[in-house]
């Protein structure tokens, strides 16, 4: 048997299935790690850490900074600028998330005296190692007096230095320097104590002047690792990270309104090796960003009421009895005057102008409390009932693409509603007869649909007038698009396309080839607008980036330790391929 070529296929097998399980990028339990180093002898190599934790230092600060050698780094690591920490945003909290490996709700740790805490039940991970090897070294070096005192637990070496940064430096590169260091923990302070004295923006110079001074430190510990007599026979993981971020003002470029937007939760994560390929964690998608300008329809009375409306070229929006016709939009509404989003059948457009539906002839779009839905009304009612259809629940403040169908089936007429290209029905109509009228189509308040919330407050745009029955699925392919494409199927089928964000003006310009505009009606004005559209419906945003909780788990795996199901710990470990396994 040739050994020599029985390993080397053994080998290639073994890197064949890590890259096989990185590629899946999913948390587990344990990922082992096998620390190679010459394939043809198999050596292994010694699994250490290096576990920094810089308090205060957002993520978004760090990479805005930048930080050049923790930017750097991103050429082989796992990292994210936009990982989430505890949303009560403590230190105690924090240092225990990260060393513990579980959420607040296990270890108890919600004051910063760590006051009636679960310490002895879910322990500093320190102990975990030791318990696995009694004989691995373990030192911790902090800033913070109460976290080494307070916190860590079964380490060799455990000193603070009462929030002096450069002797815990000093601490971390003689310790670097023992032949038989194994676990080496530094938490620094100055960038938290200069965000809270100066402000956490990136562009605060003593906040960035912090977080530059601790970025020079790390390079020079790097530097240290790589002067170790043992280095070569050494497999290191360097992980980088903060405890909490700090308050700043939400970028309205950027502010989604979820917890990634809140700068006390910002943190960042770096998992770095020589032996990775680069693994980014984006910020999650919450939604497209929609910006313009566009005008606020609104109206209680006549008075002051702000709408527009089409006169020349109003029968071109009539529907007869057996006309197809899609009539789509996307509206934003605001509060009523009673604080919530309910509103009793104010009109969005339409050109049947009262209530009295049954007497009425025409169709309108109309809100419906939290929900939307299309009237429908000729001079006689129709099996004495209410002609109408309800959409979808619109009643939160966002953007919302709404969709009425009028299509014929097997000789008979329906009208069907979609909200955000989501089907939500459809109601027989072939009864009803002709929707033809002489009123103009209006955008907005309608006279005689004024009472208690029977008014309209909020923003409309993209509407759009197809003289065709449009697909459910085209629909939802067009759903969060911000303009209509001259791509879009059904293009050629426009009797009217108003994007309502013109920016100027008193009218909203029709771009389809009639050439109906608008005319804007009232005191009205043009708002900038800068809203997420489409937003995702994840609730767990915090479960697609890293947290503190996640880093017990990456270092447990990097050590080759199995969590036991008895720990409990929270987290996921996160997985990359490898660049070499043999460096």
């Amino acid at each position: 048997m040739n050994i020599y070529k029985t390993g080397r296929r053994w080998l290639a097998v073994m890197i064949g299935m890590i890259t096989a399980i990185a590629a899946c990028n999913k948390g587990l339990d344990h990922a082992p790690v096998k620390h190679y180093d010459d394939p043809t002898n198999v050596t292994v190599k010694q699994p250490k850490i290096l576990m920094l934790v810089i308090d205060g230092a957002r993520g978004e600060a760090v990479r805005d900074a930048p930080a050049p050698q923790l930017t750097a780094m991103e050429d082989s690591a796992i990292y994210c600028w936009n990982s989430i920490s505890d949303t009560i945003s403590l230190d105690a909290t924090g240092w225990a998330d990260l060393l513990t490996g579980v959420h607040k709700e296990k270890h108890g740790v919600v004051s910063e005296d760590m006051s009636n805490n679960s310490l002895s039940q879910y322990p500093v991970f320190f102990k975990y190692i030791k318990g696995r090897n009694p004989g691995y070294r373990i030192a911790a070096f902090s800033a913070a007096d109460d976290l080494g005192k307070k916190l860590i637990t079964n380490a060799d070496v455990n000193k603070t230095f009462a929030n002096n940064d450069d002797a815990v430096q000093q601490a971390l590169l003689n310790e670097l320097k023992v032949d038989t260091a194994g676990l080496v923990f530094g938490q620094f302070s100055q960038v938290a104590l200069a965000g809270a004295a100066h402000g956490y923006e990136s562009g605060t110079p003593e906040y960035k002047a912090a977080i530059l001074k601790v970025d020079g430190y790390v390079s020079e510990l790097l530097a240290a690792l790589k002067k170790r007599p043992s280095y070569n026979k050494e497999s290191w993981l360097i992980v980088v990270t903060s405890n909490r971020g700090g308050a700043v003002v939400p970028n309205p470029q950027t502010d989604d309104g979820t917890i990634l937007s809140n700068g006390k939760v910002n943190t960042f994560t770096i998992f770095y090796s020589p032996r990775y390929m680069p693994s980014f964690i984006d910020r999650p998608f919450t939604g497209n960003r929609y910006t313009g300008k566009s005008v606020r329809l609104y109206g209680d009375n006549t008075a002051n009421a702000i709408y527009a409306t089409i006169d020349s070229g109003k029968a071109d929006y009539n529907l007869g009895d057996t006309t197809d016709a899609t009539i789509e939009l996307k509206i934003k509404k605001n509060k009523s005057h009673s604080g919530d989003y309910a509103f009793t059948w104010p009109s969005i457009i339409g050109n049947n102008m009262s209530m009295d539906w049954w007497h009425n002839t025409g169709w309108n779009m109309s809100l419906e409390q939290n929900n939307w839905g299309v009237h429908f009304g000729q001079n006689t009612p129709v099996f004495n009932a209410n002609n109408m259809i309800t959409g979808g629940n619109i009643g939160d403040g966002k953007w919302h693409d709404l969709a009425a169908v009028f299509y014929r089936r097997d000789n008979k007429r329906y009208l069907r509603l979609l909200t955000d290209g989501q089907y939500n029905g459809e109601i027989d109509i072939t009864g009803y007869g002709s929707f033809d009228t002489d009123a103009p189509l209006t955008l907005g308040f309608m006279p005689g649909n004024v009472s208690d919330n029977r008014w309209l407050d909020a923003y409309v745009t993209e509407v759009k007038f197809f003289k065709a029955a449009i697909p459910d699925d085209v629909i939802k392919t067009y759903v969060c698009a911000d303009q209509l494409p001259t791509s879009h199927p059904y293009y050629d089928y426009l009797a009217g396309y108003w994007s309502c964000k013109d920016g100027f003006g008193g009218v909203f310009k029709d771009q389809s080839s009639l050439k109906h505009d608008f005319q804007l009606k009232g005191n009205y004005a043009w708002d900038d607008f800068n809203d997420l559209m489409c937003p995702t419906a994840n609730t767990n945003l915090s479960q697609l980036v890293p947290q503190p909780v996640d880093v017990v788990r990456q270092i447990l795996s990097w050590l080759q330790i199995p969590a036991d199901t008895n720990w409990n710990l929270d987290g996921r470990v996160w997985i990359t391929t490898y660049a070499n396994v043999g460096i």
